[in-house]
């Protein structure tokens, strides 16, 4: 009997060598490093839309300056990427047909499929040994930036500013119809796990597209598994990837333990890329618009997964996420009260996520290691005018949620998501101490002590056994 099998790095993450990995050294060298992987991720992304241009046309899409000397091997990247790209669509093709269209299979078969699906989409994601020459000859942008003018940003969302609800709510008549009907893919065998997709309208207005999320259940487990919703940092490739931390970290490690763990897409991610772009490569090109457009999406579909865990017998479900997923989090947090009951997690988990964004985008490290402020100051962007969109940039000033059941995990040498500005909000909502747990690490650090530790699983695993059992005792 085959089942997906758990990663190498993985396995070194979590070996004791993997203890560099929170070292400053590492950090250090990680951050230099991420203007060079993104700006591979950018020459894949315009190769995907300028497959047959030339190497100008093709730059130019890049957002990098002509090269003519580097005309040929240009030519030679693309054509190489386009073989890449034709497997990847021949394989998700047949991944499509197999897992969604009740073509007849067996088990191992899909194994089968769904590791060549994994393998194919990350060489489609992160071809760095095609596009790599390029970030280490020749100028590529980590962003290739749209950022929307201030002034027109205004006026598009004066209605939201007055009323950030419009954005972040469901109100009671339009409920009904925005809660779409979720399906659930064909499932593949995990390590110790049953593993399968789901894919619903996504209920945000301002996406369009079909969210999608991975689910994890015990490979004999029955319905009334207590439930996580667990969001990604920004940028990840999630299943579009090899490895994927979260993954391993919370999904197959949680699920054989009796819970459902779901993984999500958020906008831009993962199978939600959008063509010319990276993975979460719109919620940084098109700031401050990207951002709140990408947390109110993800909030509203996170409140669509609640509710279906519910309705699959879930007696408790939490919500938490990393970074950019932490502060889809706080969100979920800040506005549920807006949401019918069943939408509403029962605990929050926090990981890494900065409580402020408008304190954030000027002084994390990131900003000028991507270019983000020579972009916002070109479009009019000063803090003044930052500040003006705080009622949708920020989680709100009070949470929705019982400030006793939100709990969060931060490093306090964070500079991309500033400590301070993750303390002074949870000290704001009211977080007890006994629930904020605080490492002496950097931003990349907190990803590996949360992979490492095992802080964070035993965290989830008591919290849903306390709200499963607090749900036990108001329904008896």
């Amino acid at each position: 009997m085959d089942y997906l099998r758990t990663p190498a790095v993985h396995r070194l993450l979590t070996a004791p060598v993997g203890r560099v990995f929170t070292s400053r050294i590492f950090e250090s060298y990680k951050a230099r490093s991420l203007p060079a992987d993104f700006g591979v991720t950018r020459a894949r992304a315009a190769a995907d839309v300028a497959l047959g241009s030339g190497p100008n046309t093709y730059l130019k899409e890049v957002g990098a300056p002509p090269a003519p000397s580097l005309d040929r091997r240009i030519t030679h990247a693309l054509a190489q990427y386009a073989d890449i790209r034709e497997a990847y669509d021949a394989t998700m093709a047949k991944w499509n047909d197999v897992f969604w269209e009740d073509y007849e299979s067996l088990p191992d078969e899909r194994v089968a499929l769904e590791r060549e699906r994994r393998e194919c989409a990350h060489q489609h994601a992160k071809p760095t040994d095609v596009f790599g020459f390029l970030t280490s000859e020749h100028y590529v942008p980590p962003v290739k930036f749209e950022t929307p003018d201030a002034e027109t940003a205004r006026t598009r969302w004066r209605h939201e500013l007055a009323e950030p609800e419009r954005l972040y709510g469901f109100s009671e008549m339009r409920t009904a119809e925005q809660v779409p009907r979720v399906e659930r893919s064909a499932t593949v065998r995990g390590p110790n796990t049953t593993e399968y997709v789901l894919r619903f309208p996504s209920p945000a207005a301002h996406l369009g597209d079909m969210a999608t999320a991975r689910v994890y259940e015990p490979a004999d487990g029955d319905d009334s598994l207590p439930t996580l919703v667990y969001h990604s940092g920004w940028g990840s490739l999630n299943d579009q990837g090899t490895y994927w931390p979260e993954e391993e970290a919370l999904g197959r490690t949680l699920s054989p333990r009796g819970f459902r763990v779901i993984l999500p897409d958020a906008p831009w991610h993962g199978r939600r890329e959008r063509p010319g772009f990276y993975s979460g490569e719109p919620y940084i090109a098109r700031v401050p618009e990207g951002m709140f457009t990408l947390y109110a999406g993800a909030a509203l579909e996170t409140a669509v997964l609640t509710d279906w865990a519910r309705t699959e017998g879930a007696p408790a479900v939490g919500v938490g996420g990393t970074s950019l997923g932490g502060t889809i989090a706080l969100h979920v947090a800040g506005w549920c009260d807006y949401w019918p009951e069943s939408m509403r997690p029962d605990r929050l988990f926090v990981v890494g996520a900065p409580g402020s964004i408008t304190q954030t985008i000027p002084s994390s490290d990131l900003t000028p290691m991507l270019g983000l402020d020579s972009a916002l100051d070109v479009a009019g962007w000063n803090g003044e005018a930052l500040r003006e969109f705080a009622p949708l940039l920020n989680p709100p000033s009070e949470p929705a949620l019982d400030p006793s059941k939100i709990f969060t995990f931060s490093g306090r040498r964070d500079r991309m998501a500033p400590f301070a500005t993750t303390r002074t909000l949870i000290e704001q909502w009211g977080v007890p101490a006994r629930n904020q747990v605080e490492w002496n690490c950097g931003h990349f650090g907190v990803l590996s002590n949360m992979i490492r530790t095992g802080g964070v699983q035993r965290k989830i695993r008591r919290q849903l056994d306390d709200a499963s059992r607090e749900k036990e005792r108001i329904a008896a």
